[in-house]
């Protein structure tokens, strides 16, 4: 008689070992992080990580108590076939959920959720992204694995289903009492709060307590609960406290008398992807991975200490443009309304009679970033579609060669003064590049340092062509990364999000500025330099100016980092917990960094 009530029982356990299943395929995918942190993580993974797939079970489990109540009364819910057919559905979405959560986690550091949704509108970028991958290789593990599945579902479903041949109509509110049971595991517990990511967090090491959480039910929290268009989720303190800490940051942020080397210089501004500040330290069987901006270095002026203020492309290019702070769980540029009421320092140039230009080899709608470049004041785009078929010998579109030829071309006969801004991708995945490898090896960390050293040769020629321009002696050029990188692997997050930051001309001293500093603070420093004012760039800093103290902000996925000359500290918001630390100054860098991701989150808000 009770043997429907069985069946649901036993079909949650299966889905809840499929999930453990799951996570052991995850931790054994990064093996390498598995063993640093031990086997207590590994097994505590395994353990604390069962709340959560009970919970999502118990979400998969509700529609088959469902089609158990209604084959009470009606003999088509009595068939094996509807519940295989259920559960063949529901598994095939999982599953994909289950390879896109390893391929992200490997490129991004996270779990899967609804971030990487929005470079699905440029399906062309997206393909590039993963292109190169072994694609066919996964895709025929993908279909095998799946049809493996269905076999072991469909002898399963036949295993446990009940008969119905006596089915008192009683039983119906037994299955009733038990969907209500079912409360239980989907909110994690009978604690007061229900189950989040937190719930399953219990070790000091972050990739644990990353191990732990279910990507499924981590994917579906993030599309059901979306920040609203009022709430913000980062309050730590009252807000006039949040407000004088963060005012105080900047309260030497005025608009000194600017440096007279030029009278309305042109700028250049080269948005390097990917360009981590380790990679110019760095040596891969020999070979130096970025010979000409060592060169270059010691040319122009070096920011040894800039923290980039994101860890995406559409972060960074606001960061740079418009000198505002990255976002921990979305991205301004996601809505335009927003963005468009940003400051920018391209429309600040136009007012004072440059002409703009954007130059990138790629799409400029991947990530919704052409919106915000639209409403910036740039006179002119130059993108993927003003290439030749031929010359699109990227799987993004041009490779970095390809473009820097045409901005050469462009800069010959373009007028006086420009603003002119060019956005690198050579150096984005699948990390190819057009001409005869140089560091040799087929692991990413070779291929991305391979592909850094292709972009220096092409920005180093560049450098050494306009040189020889006539315009060259009241030009000043600005090198950025857009965001740092994972790679080369040292274990520590602060160093992924440090960038190298170099100004050149013919005005400029050979010189270091060891100051910490963010990626926004170019946006104040450009304009210092060109002798515009900058209060508007609320969030940018003068580093040149000596009275300005030495700290950056940057934001991950929900959570941040604050830095400081002297310490580090960088909080997770989902543990509630710092995951990195240096130095001896981590409760004022809470402090600050806690204040400071609130009250931007609020001007996000707010706009």
């Amino acid at each position: 008689m009770l043997k429907p009530i069985w069946f649901i029982i036993k079909y949650w356990i299966g889905w809840i070992l499929f999930f453990e299943v799951a996570r052991l395929a995850f931790l054994f995918s990064n093996f390498t992080a598995s063993s640093q942190a031990g086997l207590n993580n590994f097994f505590g993974a395994l353990f604390y990580g069962v709340r959560m797939d009970m919970s999502m079970a118990a979400y998969i489990s509700l529609p088959v108590c469902v089609l158990q109540l209604l084959a009470i009364f009606l003999k088509a819910f009595q068939k094996r076939t509807v519940y295989f057919s259920y559960t063949a559905i529901i598994t095939l979405p999982i599953l994909m959920l289950l390879f896109a959560d390893l391929g992200l986690f490997k490129a991004w550091g996270i779990r899967v959720d609804d971030s990487f949704l929005k470079y699905l509108a440029s399906p062309k970028e997206a393909w590039a992204s993963i292109s190169h991958l072994p694609v066919f290789a996964i895709v025929l593990f993908f279909v095998v694995l799946y049809a493996l599945l269905l076999f072991v579902i469909k002898k399963w479903i036949n295993n446990i289903f009940p008969s119905f041949d006596y089915a008192p109509k009683w039983l119906a509110v037994v299955l009733l009492l038990l969907m209500g049971l079912f409360i239980i595991p989907l909110r994690g517990g009978f604690q007061l709060a229900p189950l989040n990511q937190s719930s399953v967090y219990f070790s000091q090491n972050n990739f644990s307590n990353l191990s732990a959480l279910n990507p499924i039910w981590n994917f579906m929290r993030s599309l059901t609960h979306r920040t609203k268009a009022d709430t913000n989720p980062f309050v730590v303190m009252n807000e006039n406290d949040a407000k004088s800490i963060v005012d105080s940051l900047f309260t030497n942020n005025k608009t000194p008398q600017p440096e007279q080397y030029f009278q309305k210089p042109n700028i250049l501004l080269i948005v390097w992807e990917s360009f981590t500040e380790k990679a110019i330290h760095a040596k891969k069987n020999g070979i130096e991975v970025t010979p000409g901006f060592n060169q270059l270095k010691k040319e122009g002026l070096y920011f040894s200490n800039i923290y980039a203020t994101g860890d995406r492309t559409d972060k960074g290019i606001v960061g740079v443009l418009s000198g505002y702070p990255a976002q921990p769980i979305t991205s301004i540029v996601k809505l335009p309304t927003k963005a468009a009421t940003l400051p920018m320092l391209p429309e600040a140039f136009k007012k004072q009679g440059y002409h703009t230009a954007f130059y990138y080899g790629g799409e400029l709608e991947f990530a919704n970033m052409k919106a915000y470049l639209m409403s910036c004041g740039f006179n002119q785009f130059t993108s993927i579609k003003d290439f030749d078929k031929k010359d699109q010998n990227s799987k993004w579109g041009a490779h970095d060669e390809v473009v820097m030829k045409k901005l050469c071309t462009d800069l010959a006969k373009t007028q006086q003064p420009f603003f002119y801004t060019w956005l690198t991708l050579s150096s984005h995945e699948p990390f190819e590049t057009p001409v005869n490898t140089v560091i040799n090896g087929n692991d990413e960390e070779s291929k991305f340092l391979n592909s850094l050293h292709y972009t220096d040769k092409v920005i180093f020629d560049f450098i050494t062509q306009c040189k020889q321009q006539p315009w060259w002696q009241n030009t000043l050029v600005a090198i950025v990364a857009d965001h740092g990188h994972p790679l080369p692997n040292l274990g520590s997050k602060e160093k992924n999000f440090r960038i190298p930051v170099l100004l050149l001309g013919a005005g400029i001293k050979p010189s270091i500025v060891s100051k910490t500093g963010s990626q926004n603070d170019l946006a104040a420093i450009l304009s210092f330099k060109a002798g515009l004012p900058y209060q508007q760039f609320t969030w940018s800093k003068n580093l040149l100016d000596s009275t300005v103290n030495g700290w950056a902000y940057f934001a991950f996925n929900n959570g941040y980092g604050f830095v400081n000359d002297r310490s580090a500290y960088i909080f997770d918001n989902v543990g509630k917990r710092p995951i990195e630390s240096r130095g001896n100054d981590s409760a004022i860098l809470r402090k600050k960094g806690g204040a400071y991701q609130q009250q931007s989150f609020w001007d996000y808000l707010r706009r």
